[in-house]
């Protein structure tokens, strides 16, 4: 699957996460906005054709949206770096788009698919594991996520109680993993890489090996890594100073 095709696929996998916003795309670039009052949720991405232009057209719809968002620059998209901070823009640094292809494994009785009875509790959760607001949590883990087309929520389950959850969405050609984070309190007991694996077994059960696509920060790549993703490129970002790094 090609860098180009992944770009795209990523997009798409946005469009049911921005029912209260919007998914517009073209021809080497998208934008998708959730209406998130947190800019991770609200994202563009140049990555071909005329990118100049293309990053004036979704510079105009982030701002025009009115929500915090980040616009992201990858392959010839990185030229229009300069459109960016001609506005004021800083260059915040880089996500990394990781791969990985789920094969067949057993599954894991801890995991379950999240109802609407989860969806408090797991908003709860995600917002105490990123510190993002309860608005920006209700995005990935909505009421309506149970029974939404193209939408999933998992959960590792341990001692009666809802560890770690993440929200998986179809992009055609490959499906995607947000807002992966486990309870506060709760880290560093390998709920996370466990729930990674269970996601892919489940994966793989219902849809064979479509590649699985995690967009992450550094600091969190280690483990889709250790899960047996690969890095195929750095995604720049960009943002306004006061949206992005709190100036």
């Amino acid at each position: 699957m090609t860098l180009d095709v992944l770009r795209r696929a990523y997009g798409r996998s946005m469009r049911p996460l921005t029912a209260a916003g919007s998914y517009l795309d073209g021809d080497g670039w998208w934008a998708g906005i959730t209406g998130a009052p947190d800019p991770d949720y609200n994202l563009a991405l140049v990555h071909n054709g005329d990118v100049t232009a293309h990053a004036q057209h979704v510079y105009d719809i982030v701002t025009a949206a009115r929500f915090p968002a980040i616009v992201l620059l990858a392959g010839r998209g990185l030229a229009a770096a300069q459109v960016l901070a001609d506005r004021g823009w800083v260059c915040a640094g880089a996500l990394d788009l990781t791969v990985f292809v789920p094969v067949l494994a057993p599954e894991d009785d801890a995991l379950r698919v999240l109802g609407r009875e989860d969806m408090s509790d797991a908003r709860d959760l995600a917002a105490g594991a990123f510190g993002v607001s309860p608005g920006t949590a209700a995005i990935a883990y909505a009421d309506t996520v149970p029974g939404a087309p193209g939408l999933t929520a998992t959960g590792i389950f341990d001692d009666a109680r809802l560890q770690s959850c993440t929200l998986i969405s179809d992009g055609g050609e490959i499906e995607t993993v947000w807002s992966l984070g486990t309870r506060k309190g709760r880290q560093r007991r390998g709920y996370a890489r466990r729930l990674v694996d269970a996601a892919a077994a489940r994966t793989f059960a219902l849809r064979g090996p479509v590649p699985m696509c995690g967009l992450t920060s550094p600091q969190v790549t280690p483990l889709y890594v250790s899960a047996g993703a690969q890095v195929v490129e750095n995604w720049q970002m960009w943002s306004r100073p006061r949206w992005l790094l709190g100036l």
